[in-house]
């Protein structure tokens, strides 16, 4: 057995193994909106019917991955859904959203806070809008829209949870909802087994190097 190869796939596998990887598809209800507002009032949004949003531990991830997967959504009652995570792009229910930023009901939709100068982006109404926030809610960071993605986004130090959810200012009227896959690189800490194995690693490796330095001397 060459002792040299072995211990440094050794090493090699125990720190491949401080990475933990991660996916999870969870459903995102049109009657959710993207963080609790409750939690947020310099940043309240709609007229306050919105459910919860979908909030997802974030584990340890440094960056993440959001891609749309299925479902529809309608931002009116009477209206079948219709609209991926992009929302009503191009439509005349999207006109004016993205100047403004601000819904019927004359309360800002959650894609008026995007913008730093509170201006609007150009994200339309019904669009999936994602945020992080620390373990009490707290928005850590910048709110984003993912679209249908794939939409790779860094976490910001202190944030613990994903929150996700729908841009609108009236959710009581809506209907559907999308399934969104989020997959996160985590920079795990090791568990006693790893470290042991890779402190295994790098012995074997002395050793063999010890071996080689030896039989070098001899000769």
């Amino acid at each position: 057995m060459n002792w040299r190869i072995f211990a440094l796939g050794l090493a090699l596998s125990a720190a491949g193994a401080t990475q933990a990887l991660a996916s999870s598809t969870v459903f995102v209800s049109a009657f959710a909106g993207p963080w609790d507002n409750s939690a947020n009032p310099t940043m309240v949004y709609g007229v306050g019917d919105n459910a919860s949003p979908v909030v997802l531990a974030l584990g340890g991830a440094t960056s993440i991955t959001i891609s749309y997967v299925d479902g529809l959504v309608s931002a009116f009652g009477g209206v079948a859904p219709t609209v991926d995570a992009l929302g009503y792009v191009g439509s005349a229910f999207g006109s004016g959203v993205g100047l403004s930023g601000i819904g019927s009901s004359g309360t800002p939709f959650p894609s008026f806070f995007i913008d730093p100068n509170n201006t609007g982006p150009n994200i339309f109404l019904a669009a999936l809008i994602g945020t992080f926030t620390n373990s009490s809610g707290v928005i850590v960071g910048t709110p984003f829209a993912p679209g249908d993605g794939p939409f790779v986004v860094a976490v910001p130090s202190g944030a613990s949870f994903l929150s996700l959810g729908v841009n609108d200012d009236i959710f009581s009227d809506n209907s559907g909802g999308w399934d969104i896959n989020v997959a996160g690189i985590g920079a795990a800490t090791p568990e006693p087994s790893t470290w042991a194995m890779m402190l295994l690693g790098l012995g074997g490796l002395g050793l063999a190097r010890y071996r080689a330095s030896r039989k070098a001397a001899v000769a």
